[in-house]
C-alpha cells in the first residue's frame, strides 16, 4: 500500500478533491500530493483510479463515492488506530518500567506524540475539507510510527549489539511496524483497474 488517498465528493459540488498522504521515512508522513478534478473532465474516471490504485481511499463526511471502490474507509477507522497506540505506548511503558525494576536502573521513559484531533476545515470546500482530513490521518498515522519506533529503540543494546534487551521477546521486533496488525485488514488498498 502506498498510503491514503482522501477523497471529497459532496452531492452540490462541482468538483472532487483528492490528497494523497505517505509515509517518506521511517517515522515520517506527509501529504504527497493533491488534485481537484472538475465533474466535467472526460478523463475524471480514469485520473480518479488512476491516483486511488493502491492506496486505501478514505472518504470524507458527506462524501458520495464518485466511483465503485472496493475498500473505501471512512475517518472514524481511526479511532482504532488511535485506541491501538496508546496500548502499545502502555505496553512499552511498562516493559522500561519493568526492565528498570530488574536490573536496578534508572531510564528514562519514552516520551510520545500527543494524540491529534480532526479539525474543521477552513473552508467548506471539497480541497479544505479532503486537506483537513489528510493532516488528521497524517498525523494519527506518524504517531502509531513514532511509538513504535521508541518501541524498537529499545530493542538492541548499543553497546553489544545483542538483543532482546529492555522490551520482552513478545516487542522485540526490529522492524517499524507500517500499522498494528489489528489494523492492517482495516485499511486496504484500492486494486489497480484493468484495462479493456
Amino acid at each position: 500500500m502506498l498510503g491514503f488517498a482522501i477523497v471529497d465528493r459532496q452531492p452540490t459540488a462541482d468538483a472532487t478533491a483528492l490528497w494523497l498522504t505517505s509515509r517518506t521515512d521511517t517515522t515520517f508522513v506527509r501529504n504527497t500530493n493533491a488534485v481537484v478534478i472538475s465533474h466535467n473532465d472526460p478523463d475524471y474516471e480514469q485520473r480518479v483510479r488512476s491516483l486511488t490504485t493502491d492506496h486505501c481511499v478514505v472518504l470524507t463526511n458527506g462524501t458520495e463515492p464518485p466511483l465503485r471502490f472496493a475498500h473505501a474507509v471512512q475517518a472514524d477507522v481511526f479511532d482504532e488506530l488511535i485506541e491501538l497506540t496508546a496500548t502499545h505506548q502502555k505496553r512499552i511503558s511498562q516493559a522500561v518500567e519493568d526492565y528498570s525494576h530488574r536490573k536496578r536502573a534508572k531510564l528514562v521513559s519514552p516520551v510520545f506524540r500527543p494524540v491529534p484531533e480532526l479539525a474543521a476545515p477552513e473552508c467548506d470546500e471539497p480541497r479544505f475539507r479532503a486537506l483537513s482530513l489528510a493532516n488528521y490521518i497524517g498525523e494519527v498515522w506518524a504517531a502509531w510510527l513514532f511509538t513504535d519506533e521508541q518501541r524498537r529503540r529499545r530493542t538492541v543494546t548499543p553497546k553489544t549489539g545483542e538483543s532482546p534487551w529492555i522490551m520482552p521477546e513478545e516487542l522485540n521486533d526490529p522492524a517499524v511496524a507500517t500499522f498494528p496488525t489489528e489494523f492492517v485488514d482495516r485499511v486496504r488498498p484500492e486494486p489497480p483497474t484493468r484495462r479493456k
